[in-house]
């Protein structure tokens, strides 16, 4: 049987990835997000639909906080898992398989300072639906809509606890509207260019759970410069070795 998993370079610190052979695929949302929150005093951290778990192989070449990814699909879970245990990072983060619907079942109420996800850009109907189901699922709100991974992070965290997460930036309206309606205060804002010319396609977005500080917008990121290649900016996240 041909193996259906590759093992790949996350380029930072030599951390390896499994991911399928065919199918969904981490992109640089990922490393994006995994750099965005602010980490101090944080201890512990969930990831909402982690698929391969990349980011929280990532957070912890930035924290030493306890990191908990969930994720509904089997396969998708099964190779976080092997992932983590190469990385030898068992000791801090934990893969569980589970519907984020049904998560008051497994984890408590205010378990988490913060909580992280690069959920499904697409409602339902939109976009083209991939044929391969991992990637459908990640892709579209099928298993999870931006509502209900609203809803959860609220459950799970903690009294001022964060949520931060990224998506496409003309979903930014209708994000704050769900974030105000399970009292979250968004506090940082920051738009992605694909470079200095080009309009926002994705957002980075943190927003504090009972919190009434203002909204700082921050400065747009840029991934690449004029000639293609990474900005400074990519490539420090690349370059990162951060610990709190």
């Amino acid at each position: 049987m041909v193996n259906q998993d590759t093992l790949d370079d996350l380029l930072i610190n030599d951390l390896k990835v499994f991911q399928a052979r065919q199918g969904y695929r981490f992109s640089i949302d990922a490393v994006l997000l995994a750099h965005f929150p602010e980490l101090e005093a944080v201890k512990n951290i969930i990831d909402i639909g982690t698929g391969s778990g990349v980011i929280p192989l990532l957070l912890s070449q930035r924290t030493r906080a306890n990191i908990t990814g969930i994720e509904i699909q089997e396969a998708m879970a099964a190779r976080a898992a092997k992932s983590v245990e190469l990385n030898n990072l068992e000791g801090q983060i934990n893969i569980i398989r589970a519907d984020i619907n049904r998560i008051q079942n497994l984890l408590p109420a205010g378990c988490a300072d913060l909580v992280v996800s690069n959920p499904p850009y697409w409602k339902k109907g939109e976009g083209k639906l991939s044929a391969n189901p991992e990637e459908a699922v990640a892709r579209h709100e099928i298993a999870l809509t931006l509502e209900q991974l609203i809803r959860q992070a609220a459950y799970l965290l903690v009294p001022r606890g964060k949520l931060a997460l990224i998506q496409r930036a003309d979903r930014l309206p209708e994000a704050l509207q769900l974030l105000a309606g399970y009292h979250f205060t968004a506090h940082r804002l920051r738009t992605v260019h694909a470079n200095r010319r080009a309009e926002a396609r994705m957002m980075l977005l943190e927003a504090a759970q009972g919190s009434r500080s203002g909204l700082k917008i921050m400065p747009p990121l840029c991934i690449y410069q004029e000639d293609g290649s990474y900005s400074r900016e990519i490539e420090k996240m690349y370059n990162n070795e951060e610990k709190n």
